[in-house]
């Protein structure tokens, strides 16, 4: 992907994208990029320098200028595969950390691991968490497969800002339950919480995510204005029918 008209009055139609073949000429692999330490190869990331590499124009996707379209039509449902995934491992996370709770060999002060107060709560913490994070990405899914991904839009950046947060929170308690042990290879959870923390940036940051839902409802703060004098209006008859005194709510009471 690359900008191909930079003097375009649609910002959104200046990059094409083209297909590279890797052994056209010109293109160096600098290095592979590993995520958070970990090695992602073969479908990770590396760093690669392009010097004067040329491609025929038939190997442009789609047509010029089209590259936001295409890059838009996959990153919708890719957020929506993200969370699923990782409700996937939140799930295979909290299996381990049930194992762990009611281990024999693990009886600190006496007590399993599970019979202490704290991990009782946490384990309820967890299955809440994971088991509403579920219910939000149905949704998005179900909103994409009826309406289509614009019209899924918000419930996409709900799902990709609530479940990477949710599934950092619920395996980092998994790996504090297993102590030491937890931060180590001998389990997956270091690897499935580097996965969470990735994922929070991966298809656009959740900081991107969370101005355009918070834009998208400041937009719509007008409506509840006049929702909110209809609220008044029908609060004026009522007392008034009652022959009760209307109070002002100074502040947060719309003129009627």
């Amino acid at each position: 992907m690359g900008c191909s008209d930079p003097d375009n009055s649609n910002k959104w139609a200046r990059h094409s994208m083209v297909i590279v073949p890797t052994n056209a000429p010109g293109i160096t692999q600098v290095r592979n990029l590993t995520i958070m330490g970990y090695d992602h190869a073969p479908e990770g990331h590396g760093e690669y320098l392009y010097e004067n590499v040329r491609v025929p124009i038939e190997n442009m996707i789609l047509g010029e200028g089209r590259a936001f379209e295409i890059a838009q039509g996959r990153l919708g449902p890719g957020r929506i595969h993200h969370c699923m995934r990782l409700i996937g491992q939140c799930e295979r996370a909290y299996e381990l950390a049930l194992i762990r709770c009611i281990d024999k060999r693990k009886t600190p002060r006496g007590k399993l691991i599970g019979q202490f107060d704290s991990n009782i709560e946490r384990i309820a913490q967890m299955r809440l968490e994971i088991d509403q994070a579920r219910l939000v990405v149905l949704n998005a899914a179900d909103t994409m497969d009826v309406h289509g991904n614009k019209a899924g839009r918000y419930a996409i950046a709900q799902s990709k800002i609530l479940i990477p947060n949710m599934a950092t929170r619920v395996i980092d308690g998994c790996m504090q339950m297993y102590g030491g042990q937890g931060l180590t290879q001998h389990t997956p959870l270091p690897e499935m919480w580097t996965y969470a923390r990735f994922v929070r940036i991966a298809d656009g940051p959740d900081s991107a995510h969370r101005h355009q839902v918070g834009r998208d409802e400041l937009k719509a703060a007008e409506a509840f204005v006049e929702r909110n004098k209809e609220y008044r209006r029908k609060y004026l008859r009522l007392a008034e029918d009652m022959g009760g005194k209307a109070e002002t709510f100074w502040g947060i009471t719309p003129d009627v």
